[in-house]
């Protein structure tokens, strides 16, 4: 049996199996987020070694995908490299405006180690998250991709400082706060990895880079 939502936006034919496809990917994705905020919240103060773990499990990723010789393997590092430059620059605006403040950091330091790890994997968590969600809805228009990616980018990155946050990893100085997320760093977080996605689509057709997500 086949069940069709018709909107102004998502004019997307679905499926029961669709529908299920859907639920894997949300449910694998909120338990990976969960896991990565759990572990840096219980361990924030030893963060040399979730920075270590964090590094490896991103040259993993990174090699893997050569190993099988992905056909986004330059993508994929491309936006890890992106990624991880501007969180950077972000963090360091932050931190040095006292936008916010790091916890529980030895030797007197504002910045943990595993700041840009975190940042270079946000970029292939979301990307492998709109790449899964465009193909299991058979997305095809582009109003709906930036709406899609959009929704990805305000939840899932808030639902991972929600984590992080009230287990004290940091706190934010800007208030209107939703469980500890400001409504602005909401916002920002929307702005900078729409931001890396637009990028990533001008590098793309910079290079010819076929990609489901950025050059079709």
């Amino acid at each position: 049996m086949t069940f069709t939502f018709k909107t102004n936006q998502l004019d997307t034919e679905y499926s029961s199996k669709a529908t299920s496809g859907i639920s894997r990917v949300l449910i694998k994705s909120f338990v990976k987020l969960t896991l990565a905020g759990l572990l840096i919240g219980f361990f924030h103060a030893y963060d040399f070694w979730i920075g270590l773990l964090l590094a490896l499990y991103l040259v993993y990723s990174i090699i893997k995908r050569w190993q099988r010789n992905a056909e986004d393997k330059m993508v994929f590092l491309t936006g890890t490299l992106l990624g991880g430059i501007f969180g950077v620059c972000c963090e360091l605006w932050g931190i040095y405006y006292g936008y916010w403040e790091y916890h529980d950091l030895s030797f007197n330091r504002s910045f943990p180690y595993w700041l840009p790890f975190a940042w270079a994997l946000a970029f292939t968590f979301i990307y492998q998250l709109e790449k899964d969600l465009f193909r299991v809805l058979a997305v095809s228009k582009m109003s709906t991709k930036i709406i899609l990616s959009l929704i990805v980018a305000m939840i899932f990155p808030t639902y991972g400082e929600i984590i992080t946050i009230n287990l004290g990893v940091w706190t934010y100085s800007w208030p209107f706060q939703v469980f500890g997320v400001p409504l602005l760093a909401i916002f920002l977080l929307v702005v900078f990895h729409t931001g890396v996605n637009f990028l990533m689509v001008l590098i793309c057709k910079q290079f010819g880079w076929k990609n489901p997500v950025f050059n079709p």
